[in-house]
């Protein structure tokens, strides 16, 4: 049997390919299904020629299968055009626009209005008041016609009894005048210490000067009228005891200047600082 009009197994599965590939259009899918009515033409013409070389059993076996590939082969063409090509989704562009949200300003709250004034109210009248009556008089109305019998005056019996002359009260003492007013003098204070008419310094304690203490001591001293310390007080200490003790056993044998109002000496205090130095 002749085999140069038949096509080859790999022409078949290209014609497969095409068949099968679900990219082409629908256009190129009816031209293949001419291309395959004209093959099975092929075939069958083919297969006549070759009858008296196949026995009629293969042959019938033969053309079953053929016919069997061709159903096939149809039923995919069909189901390839009823399948719908793949589409591509679209995108779908999302527009994104940007609001400005609307401030709401907050709503005016209004104080609350005052109450309204409440009504005048009206006055009510007083009551009427009764007229007073007429005062009562003291003394009964004096009839017309007095005569001079019917007037008596009573006597005053409580009052003393004096045969002397009335003589009128003495007048009252006038107050005795203000005491005249003394000007104060004015007032010099007392004055002292350490050379204050010739007033020596004091003693320097021995243990005071081995130690080298040193310091100034205020003194606040009462000067008598004659010019004598009557009181001697340590105002501010030196910061040593034998230090203190010395100055205020020296003030006490001073003399003084006593304070003075004018020309007159009297008490008063003097107030001086007493230094203790080594040489």
């Amino acid at each position: 049997m002749s085999t140069t009009a038949l096509k080859s197994p790999a022409e078949h599965s290209t014609i497969w390919d095409s068949l099968t590939d679900k990219g082409r259009s629908r256009n190129q899918l009816i031209s293949t299904g001419g291309d395959f009515k004209r093959l099975s033409e092929r075939l069958v013409t083919k297969l006549n020629a070759v009858e008296h070389v196949i026995p009629r059993k293969k042959l019938a076996t033969l053309i079953a299968l053929v016919v069997g590939v061709h159903v096939l082969v149809i039923a995919g063409f069909l189901s390839a055009l009823n399948e719908p090509s793949i589409v591509k989704p679209k995108k779908k562009e999302v527009i994104v626009e940007f609001v400005k949200p609307e401030v709401v300003p907050p709503p005016v709250i209004e104080p609350p209005k005052p109450p309204p004034p409440p009504p005048p109210q009206k006055r009510a009248d007083p009551p009427p008041q009764a007229a007073k009556p007429p005062a009562a008089l003291r003394t009964a109305p004096a009839s017309e016609n007095i005569s001079a019998n019917d007037i008596v005056i009573q006597e005053n019996t409580e009052a003393p009894k004096s045969t002397g002359p009335v003589v009128a009260a003495p007048p009252a003492p006038e107050p005795p005048p203000p005491a005249p007013v003394v000007k104060e003098e004015p007032l010099v204070e007392a004055k002292g210490g350490v050379g204050h008419l010739n007033n020596p310094p004091p003693e320097y304690p021995e243990f005071a000067a081995d130690q080298g203490s040193e310091g100034t001591v205020i003194l606040r001293v009462k000067v008598l009228p004659n010019g004598k310390p009557g009181e001697v007080k340590v105002k501010k200490s030196s910061g040593f005891s034998l230090l203190d003790d010395a100055a205020v056993a020296a003030a006490k044998r001073w003399a003084f200047t006593p304070a003075k109002r004018g020309n007159t000496p009297v008490e008063g205090w003097a107030i001086f600082p007493v230094e203790f130095k080594l040489q």
